[in-house]
């Protein structure tokens, strides 16, 4: 029991060290896989086309893989024409542990975060507002995909404009 206690504490405490030196970097040519996943992954779970909308309801669902394939040809678009910072090991920089995509001022258009994402076992120690403060956002700015995870950016003023991430 004890040895088992001590190798819990000495995971958590890597885990806690890594926040403080993890490495940012510019975007990679083989990190879009991984970020195009995570950002699936997270961000449909909020999709802003819901299948269940109105009153009544009007239960119409899109075909089969139609709204993955569809978003993955967004993202594809948006990455290329936006700024994304990672986060990763310090040990192994292809381990992402986080990442953020965003637009500055453009066209007269306020700045835009499109996402960010943090891997689950490094939420909560300040990843994210690494992120965001390293991305050089504005506080007041817009925001394209809508996640609960924003709320916890209480210094925040975000307006959701969806059509920013149609490209």
């Amino acid at each position: 029991m004890e040895a088992q206690a001590t190798e819990i504490v000495t995971e958590n405490s890597t885990d806690r060290s890594i926040s403080n030196q993890a490495v940012l970097r510019n975007q990679r040519e083989s990190d879009t896989a991984m970020i195009i996943d995570s950002w699936l992954r997270s961000g449909l779970q909020y999709p802003i086309f819901a299948t269940d909308v109105g009153r009544p309801p009007i239960r119409l669902k899109p075909p089969h893989g139609l709204l993955l394939s569809q978003n993955r040809n967004f993202l594809q678009k948006i990455l290329t024409s936006s700024q994304v910072l990672v986060l990763a090991d310090p040990e192994d920089e292809d381990h992402i542990i986080g990442w953020i995509c965003t637009e500055m001022v453009n066209n007269g258009l306020p700045a835009c975060l499109h996402f960010i994402f943090v891997k689950f076992n490094f939420r909560k120690m300040g990843m994210g507002k690494r992120l965001l403060r390293e991305s050089g956002l504005p506080a007041e700015c817009e925001v394209s995909w809508r996640t609960p995870a924003l709320n916890f950016f209480k210094k925040n003023i975000f307006t959701w404009n969806p059509y920013r991430s149609w490209r």
